[in-house]
């Protein structure tokens, strides 16, 4: 296994058919033009190989809103998959910490992770990595929430519903194939799962709940730090 953060403007073209092939595996109504037009926008890739074949990848891109009072910094996440047979394997989300530190190195401005998530695997990325977060089953740091509208209404526009926390593409975007939709016996219960099913009931049709936490090692459970620091990573940048 090999886990590399490339970037986003170096990738070939070989290589973005291969990520493109991946991403429509488990995604209905994709389309590569718009694919590859997303992946342009971005400023790195994440990609995990397995002796060279790719099997899993994350695309990101640092927003920043020019505010009179405070800069606000944002790491977006776009398109992510990891194949099905490597879900237990922490190379993506240790390659992010990696992507984190390197970010907060070269600027000390505070650094928010804004993502948008249409399935509930994604969503639970948060509790496990990160102590504080919304949206959140126990309503917590509603501070967070302004931050949250400014972002999603910059990057979204009137798609973006401030009041639900979502994000309604109106069918026009990709959405899990049935394979990944269904939610399997017992993670209901989970109270996390609970949640994103109760904020996002359109998941399945690919309506995207909106999502934000600081990034910082003070926001890192033992989890991440770990994670973090057993994985390896390539740098192509």
């Amino acid at each position: 296994m090999q886990t590399q953060i490339v970037d986003a403007q170096k990738i070939r073209e070989a290589d973005m058919e291969e990520m493109f092939n991946l991403f429509d595996t488990f995604y209905a109504n994709t389309d590569r033009e718009r694919f590859q037009h997303d992946l342009k926008e971005k400023d790195w890739l994440i990609r995990m190989l397995d002796n060279g074949k790719l099997v899993g990848f994350s695309t990101q891109k640092e927003v920043t809103l020019r505010d009179p009072v405070e800069p606000q910094r944002y790491l977006f996440s776009g398109d992510t998959i990891v194949h099905p047979d490597y879900w237990n394997r922490s190379q993506l989300a240790g390659a992010f910490g990696h992507l984190i530190n390197r970010l907060l190195e070269q600027d000390h401005t505070p650094l928010y992770w804004f993502l948008i998530s249409k399935g509930f695997r994604t969503y639970r990325f948060l509790p496990v990595f990160f102590r504080e977060f919304i949206p959140h089953h126990q309503q917590k740091h509603p501070e967070l929430k302004t931050r949250l509208d400014a972002v999603a209404t910059s990057m979204f526009g009137a798609l973006y519903d401030a009041t639900s926390g979502r994000v309604d593409f109106q069918g026009q975007r990709d959405h899990l194939r049935d394979v990944l939709v269904d939610i399997p016996p017992g993670r209901e219960q989970d109270p996390h799962v609970a949640f994103f099913l109760q904020a996002n009931p359109g998941y399945a049709c690919g309506t995207e709940l909106a999502c934000i936490c600081p990034l910082s090692e003070d926001n890192l459970t033992g989890c991440g730090k770990r994670v973090i620091r057993n994985t390896e990573v390539v740098w192509h940048v």
